[in-house]
Formats: C-alpha cells, structure tokens, sequence
C-alpha cells in the first residue's frame, strides 16, 4: 500500500492539477477551496461534501491502487491483440494513472460546481461502497437527517443516478476541451482513462449487489461519453452559427465528410474497443454486453441528435434505454439546480 504521506502528496498534486484544469476550462477558479484526505484501506470509495470552509473530498488509498491494477491487467490484455487494436498511451502508463485518478477527482469536483450539495441540503455525495454509505450519504452528525425533498429511498437513488450523468458529462467536457484536429490522439487517451473508473464504479456496484444501484450502468455513462466523442467536431460550428444568431446550421462551418469519417475510424471506434478490454480487466467482462453492437450505439446517437427518440422503447440498446428513462426525472432536476 502507498504510504500515507506519499499518497497525500500525490493526492494534493493532482487535485491542483485538476483545479488548473478547471479554471482553464471555464474561465474562473474554482468557486470555493478545495481540501482532499486520503483514508488509509484497500477499498475503492471516494466521497465530496461541503465543509464551514469550502468543498473536502475522502479518497482512498485503495481508489489510486485500483486504478493502477486495473491499468496493469488491461494494457497486459491489450498486448495480446494486433498493434491496430491496442490500447494507445502518451507517455509512461503512470501517467495514464495519473488520469484516471484526476477524472475521478474532476467528477467529484463538478458535483459542486453543478450545485448537487446545495440541491441535497448539504449531504455527500460517495463513489463505491464508503462508511458513509452508497450514493447520497449523511458524513456528519449522530441523529439521521431527513432524506432532501422527502425523497424515497427508491427515488433517491434515481436522483443520485441522473447527479452522475451531469457531472460525468461537464467533467468529461473539462478534461477534453475544445476540437481540434490535432488533438484526436489526446480525446482517444482521455476518453480510455476516463472509462478505467467508469467500470471500476461498476464492477464496485455488481460487487455490492444492493438491492437499488445508485450509479447508472457502465454501458449507459459510455453511450454518454461516446456521443459525447461523436458530438465533439460539430460544436465549435453550432456555437459559430449560435454566436452569429443563425437559425441553420451551414455546411460550410462544419469539418468535412471525409475528416468526419476518419475522426470516428480514429477516436470513437477505439474509444468502443478499449471498453471492452477494460471491462474485462475490471473482472466484468460481462457489462460490455450491456452496451450492444457499435452500429445501435450510432443509431441510438443519431436517433437523440435528429430528435427522433425520446422513451426507452424507441432506443437499441440498454444504455440509450437507461438514459431515456432517467431524461424526465434529469429534466426536472436541472430546473431546481437553475440549469
């Protein structure tokens, strides 16, 4: 196990790498300070509740450990296969770790920059199975709060599930940035480190195998991510055309078919193939066929981006389902955040 001192120093690099990161991103800092306290176990669980004082994060010394195993046993995995189906590094795999680790990190971030504490009157939030609890938790205090807004148990853990969604897609906006055709290497090797703790959550959730689940399907947080990939190249001419107060979108503002095409050959579809290795370096081999072949995945992303699908039963595969059936309870809740 990484030594308590040397895991704090670790820890509080990468958080200040990933408020950098931030405030790069969004054009201000980070709205209030940021402590994080490594807990000392083996097992993988990171938990962000608002403090007197700012925003702390608990993570584990077991979250980093995971993580680096899991790296090990997939790119061992990914060594096996032709080089055109490998999983591509930049740089030293502790990089890669490092990542992974600073994903989490930015997840648990945005769950505050989004407003989900103020939204739970104050309660944590826990990624995997922490002393506090699953999902939304009470960290402080001997006499057990109210559940918010009179939630049920069931409900909660709904709620809890669209939470993750919102700030898995701002975080993965945040550590991808902004398009350019020179950067699709960089969106592959993001997109792959971000899904090392996509199904590091979920191989956690299928371990506990609690009666509710309290984050959405690892099939479901990748369809997000992989429309997020598919969407990436067309936003700068949606916010050109937006900015210019167009009611079209011209053509011309758009990359060509053919940069299209070859941007999907060379980001999204190995984004696709990495989950499957990754999911069985997680020991849940299984989830990846939660996610359907990648010509429903398309459909599915197609289907949202046209505005042809909306409920459940219009979508292929289990991921588009899920998403659809969490979209009204998620609609709500961006009202009540102000979104």
């Amino acid at each position: 196990m990484i030594e308590l001192f040397s895991y704090q120093s670790y820890s509080d690099a990468v958080l200040e790498n990933s408020l950098s990161r931030y405030s790069g991103r969004v054009g201000e800092a980070f709205p209030v300070p940021v402590t994080i306290s490594p807990i000392e176990t083996d097992s993988f669980w990171a938990v962000g509740y608002p403090v007197k004082d700012g925003f702390r994060l608990e993570v584990t010394t077991g979250a980093l450990g995971r993580i680096q195993a899991v790296w090990e046993t997939a790119l061992a995995l990914s060594d096996t296969l032709p080089p055109e189906q490998q999983i591509a590094l930049i740089g030293h795999p502790d990089h890669a770790v490092e990542t992974s680790f600073s994903w989490l990190l930015q997840h648990e971030l945005n769950h505050h920059a989004i407003g989900h504490f103020t939204y739970l009157d104050g309660m944590g939030l826990a990624e995997g199975n922490s002393p506090y609890g699953l999902g939304v938790v009470q960290h402080t205090g001997k006499r057990k709060k109210p559940k918010p807004h009179g939630l049920s148990e069931r409900e909660l853990a709904e709620v809890h599930m669209c939470l993750e969604l919102q700030t898995d897609h701002d975080a993965i906006d945040i550590v991808l940035g902004a398009y350019s055709s020179e950067n699709w290497l960089l969106f592959r090797y993001y997109a792959t480190c971000i899904l090392i703790v996509m199904f590091i959550i979920e191989a956690e959730e299928r371990r506990l195998d609690e009666p509710l689940r309290h984050h959405p399907l690892a099939a479901t947080r990748l369809f997000q991510l992989i429309g997020h990939l598919v969407e990436l190249p067309t936003i700068p001419a949606i916010k050109r055309a937006y900015e210019e107060k167009l009611d079209h979108l011209p053509a011309e503002y758009l990359p060509t078919a053919d940069e299209l095409v070859a941007y999907r050959s060379e980001v999204v579809a190995p984004v696709m193939a990495a989950s499957q290795i990754i999911a069985e370096a997680c020991g849940i081999a299984e989830a990846w066929d939660d996610v359907g072949s990648a010509e429903d995945m398309f459909a599915d992303i197609d289907a949202i981006t046209l505005d042809q699908a909306d409920s459940p039963s219009d979508f292929n595969t289990k991921g588009a389902k899920q998403w659809a059936e969490l979209k009204s309870i998620n609609t709500d809740l961006l009202k009540s955040l102000g979104w």
